[in-house]
């Protein structure tokens, strides 16, 4: 290590921190992981995103399925006990945490963890609680923040983010008002108004799921609505007249008053980059994002950025898809760039909408050409018999010369559509032709059959045609005389 006291430091130990100097301790580096406090271990994910998000979705899909079987003649009262969906949630958040303290993480991997707000003072150098260290490589994992709407009247107003959601709310909303359409918000409104709140979505844009093709985002929508969602696009707050009273512009227009037990917002995020010293080691800093290139380096050529803090996908398997790129790049002289092509998201909602690869913007940019095939699950067997017959497949094909072409990215909404859309992304991922799929026998009837449907329904269009069925005749009656 020279005159270092360590080989790296990280700030930061959440999903892209953990990553980065769990992967630095295995190999048998001497890795210093700093975070603020021991709950902080585990990041957004554990302690405010992920995790307690999906736990309450999965909470309040037993509501749903509870009402759904009043069809068959369960009977049903009442709400949520909050208290209990609560306490689940930090049932669930505990177990994991085990795997992510301060104390397992020196134990298993040898990391030098240590509890204290860290500060860069110098190129290669970091204090924390008065101690400097240096390293010749230190990577930032230091996060995003939710941004907060910023309206006349908005200080007096508890504005529930992801973070005081899990931490502060103690009660069931009576009224809750969702500010945003994207996936945050879609999954909160849900879960809400399935535990029993009424729930308001206020959405400025023309649709749900801007990153997602319509045609999805409008499956989620009807059920959103089916489900008593109060959803309301091309609106915003202007401002609050008190704490539980918005005044609402739709389309630029006065649309009235909207009164609200309680706000949740999810508009985006912010990148931190106060309080970090940036400065001090020659970090530069524009448009609220730490400067950082295809490399994930920044204007100082020793500090690398990974997660949210890369400004980029913020998502935890974001920060994966960065910490595997970065660690190729510090163990080999062949720099790897950072690329697009493969990444995947998922809104987890009821149902799911899955996408994966590239977009037909992202195409269109490329000069890709391609084509959409659009398959509905409205005769698919599963998804008649499971009731989930409004979904959609939607994939963009390459267009070859021959064949059936590439998956070269897509969406499919459908119950579990995360983990049926995996073997078309392996498909794009091995730049695999799609029609590797057409012989695959699936077990009757599983739902990812559906997968499979346009592949098969091409390749018969083909098989077909005139001249190969006649040549199909000729072959069975050579071979069968």
């Amino acid at each position: 290590m020279a005159n270092y006291t360590h080989d790296l430091i990280v700030i930061g130990a959440g999903s892209g921190g953990l990553g980065a100097a769990g992967f630095g301790g295995a190999i048998g580096l001497q890795v210093a992981l700093i975070d603020k406090t021991s709950t902080d271990y585990g990041g957004e994910c554990l302690n405010s995103g992920c995790v307690p998000s999906k736990a309450l979705l999965h909470v309040a899909a037993q509501f749903a399925g509870a009402r759904e079987a009043t069809r068959f003649g369960l009977k049903i009262e009442g709400k949520a006990d909050f208290g209990r969906v609560m306490a689940y949630i930090r049932e669930r958040q505990d177990i994991i945490r085990e795997r992510e303290s301060p104390d397992y993480l020196q134990r298993e991997y040898g990391l030098e963890c240590i509890v204290g707000e860290a500060m860069l003072t110098g190129r290669r150098e970091v204090t924390v609680n008065g101690r400097k260290l240096t390293a010749p490589r230190i990577i930032l994992a230091t996060g995003s923040r939710p941004r907060h709407l910023e309206v006349p009247g908005a200080e007096a107003v508890t504005q529930y983010d992801n973070e005081r959601l899990f931490w502060e709310l103690d009660e069931l909303p009576d009224h809750l008002v969702v500010v945003g359409g994207g996936p945050n918000a879609c999954e909160m409104a849900q879960a809400f108004r399935r535990l029993g709140s009424k729930v308001t979505l206020l959405n400025r844009g023309e649709r749900l799921l801007q990153n997602d093709p319509p045609a999805a985002a409008a499956v989620l929508e009807q059920r959103l609505l089916a489900e008593g969602v109060d959803i309301r696009h091309h609106t915003e707050v202007s401002r609050f007249t008190d704490a539980h009273t918005a005044m609402l512009t739709r389309g630029g227009l006065a649309e009235g008053s909207l009164g609200f037990s309680h706000l949740a917002v999810a508009i985006g995020r912010h990148v931190r980059t106060s309080g970090l010293g940036l400065e001090l080691a020659g970090v530069h800093v524009k448009d609220g994002k730490i400067i950082t290139d295809e490399y994930y380096r920044t204007t100082n050529p020793a500090i690398f950025t990974v997660g949210d803090a890369y400004g980029r996908e913020m998502f935890s398997h974001g920060a994966e898809k960065h910490n595997t790129e970065l660690w190729t790049n510090l163990l080999s002289p062949v720099d790897r760039k950072h690329k697009l092509n493969n990444f995947s998201w998922v809104t987890f909602t009821d149902p799911e909408v899955a996408t994966f690869g590239l977009t037909p913007q992202q195409l269109v940019a490329r000069g890709t050409e391609y084509e959409t095939v659009e398959q509905s699950l409205e005769h698919d067997d599963r998804a008649v018999a499971a009731d989930y017959r409004e979904g959609v497949l939607i994939l963009y094909l390459s267009r070859p010369a021959f064949g059936s072409g590439k998956v070269l990215g897509g969406t499919l909404v459908a119950p579990a559509a995360g983990e049926m859309i995996q073997e078309l992304l392996l498909l794009h991922q091995l730049d695999l032709d799609y029609d590797k799929l057409t012989n695959k026998i699936y077990p009757y009837p599983v739902g990812s059959r559906i997968n499979q449907k346009p592949a098969r329904d091409r390749a018969q269009q083909r098989l077909l045609s005139k001249w190969t069925k006649k040549a199909l005749q000729l072959a069975y009656r050579l071979q069968n005389r």
